[in-house]
């Protein structure tokens, strides 16, 4: 009988998982907040702001969701032992929390 590896057991899945989650925060965190806090009004000032582009709010809600649908499938591909999927989903967490943190102005 082989020994199992130990990200394709549960607790070592989920923990994979959690951190694909804690990677893709700052993205899921940044998406949620420019679909859900409203664009600035120009009221009491001397100069009217443009509204952002419509098409902008289907690119946050596509990343919000992108954050929490990667972590998931990065638990599944754990417990099927497909460990390029596991890193690129690990990657691609990374890639969403780089970019919330260039959105948020931190990077």
């Amino acid at each position: 009988m082989a020994k199992k590896i130990w990200w394709s057991t549960w607790p070592g899945s989920l923990l994979m998982g959690l951190v694909a989650l804690v990677l893709a925060f700052a993205g899921f965190a940044t998406g949620l907040a420019y679909l859900i806090i409203p664009p600035i009004d120009s009221a009491g000032i001397d100069f009217e702001i443009v509204e952002p582009p419509a098409w902008l709010a289907v690119v946050y809600l596509a990343q919000a969701l992108a954050a929490v649908v990667i972590p998931g499938l990065t638990v599944f591909w754990a417990r099927k032992r497909w460990a390029g999927y596991v890193l690129l989903g690990l990657g691609l967490s990374s890639v969403l929390g780089i970019v919330g943190l260039v959105q948020l102005g931190v990077l």
